[in-house]
């Protein structure tokens, strides 16, 4: 299995989620709930890790964390650990509880947090048995839903010391109470509408953040890290990165056309100039911003990405032919 990017420095902020084993069940019970928030306030305290959003559903949970000494996997560590072996002696059970590692989202907090505590905050609700309930119903259920830091960010319920609401609801006004207000307006705008997927920016599957904190992050700490792993794919994708036009001739000699044609809005190199954007997406940057991809198709930064997210879902034969082979192409250069 290929191993996670861990990007670790002091003060940095992370989405964290584990799913239980083969998606099965991990909290049985309320008492199971209340173990992995005891464990959660013990070791954040123990560690001096912040937690500013948690929630927990039946086979996963979701957590924004803050580590101001830079000491992430250590803490989720000795967290899930002491979990798991107090679960297990207490549903008398042995084995694994979660599906392997646990997976982490390096965070732009200033560009982020507020997106990121929604979307965790929202996933009560984000279940099918909500899908055709009235709105009324499912807002009760979202502010009523105890094993989530909302009804904290609400004031429904006394906010516990080890979890920081001030750093995000900080953004939503003054006074604390015209705080909560915004902010609970602002979540529970999800239940009216489709609202916008913070992991759609998500590069190389670990970072979350704007242009120029993806490139501090890539100059600060990865495209000089040493000790490379062969089973971190998402560190060699930054640190060896592709020629942006080394990218887009290689696609033109397979779609048999010049480098200009797949670069400009032409109707019958449609699918060259999807690949191109994937691949330069993918494989560029660890040398490019975002921004400086975009502008060689004359798109924005968004339309980039999401143009790579639709070639990584599209199973079509020839999409799938054409990736592999410029992929052996680029390994040949």
């Amino acid at each position: 299995m290929a191993r996670p990017l861990r990007i670790e420095y002091p003060g940095a902020g992370y989405h964290v989620v584990n799913r239980g084993n083969q998606r099965g069940i991990v909290f049985h019970d309320d008492w199971h709930y209340e173990l992995f928030v005891d464990k959660l306030e013990y070791f954040a305290t123990e560690f001096n890790v912040v937690v500013r959003a948690y929630c927990c559903m039946p086979n996963h949970f979701h957590m924004y964390l803050c580590t101001p000494d830079g000491n992430l996997s250590r803490f989720m560590q000795s967290f899930l650990t002491s979990f798991c072996v107090s679960s297990n002696k207490k549903r008398r059970t042995s084995g694994h509880i979660f599906q392997g590692r646990f997976k982490s989202h390096l965070v732009e907090d200033e560009a982020y947090r507020s997106r990121l505590s929604r979307y965790i905050h929202l996933n009560p609700v984000r279940t099918r048995q909500f899908r055709d309930i009235e709105l009324e119903r499912r807002r009760s259920y979202l502010r009523d839903y105890k094993w989530s830091s909302y009804r904290v960010y609400l004031g429904t319920v006394k906010k516990p010391k080890w979890l920081d609401r001030r750093r995000i609801l900080s953004h939503w006004g003054k006074r604390l109470t015209d705080q909560m207000q915004s902010y609970a307006a602002y979540v529970e705008e999800g239940l009216l509408k489709e609202v916008d997927n913070p992991f759609n920016d998500i590069v190389e599957q670990s970072i979350l953040g704007s242009d120029r904190f993806i490139d501090k992050i890539k100059r600060e700490y990865l495209l000089l890290r040493t000790g490379l792993r062969r089973d971190e794919p998402a560190l060699v994708h930054l640190q060896q990165s592709y020629d942006v036009d080394e990218i887009i001739r290689l696609v033109a000699v397979y779609y048999d056309t010049a480098p200009d044609s797949v670069v400009t809005r032409r109707s019958g190199l449609r699918e060259a100039r999807r690949i191109a954007m994937y691949l330069v997406s993918v494989y560029c940057r660890g040398r490019y911003s975002l921004s400086e991809l975009s502008s060689r198709f004359s798109v924005s930064a968004s339309a980039l990405t999401q143009a790579r997210n639709k070639i990584s879902n599209d199973e079509s034969p020839s999409i799938r032919r054409a990736l592999n082979q410029l992929r052996e192409d680029l390994r040949k250069t």
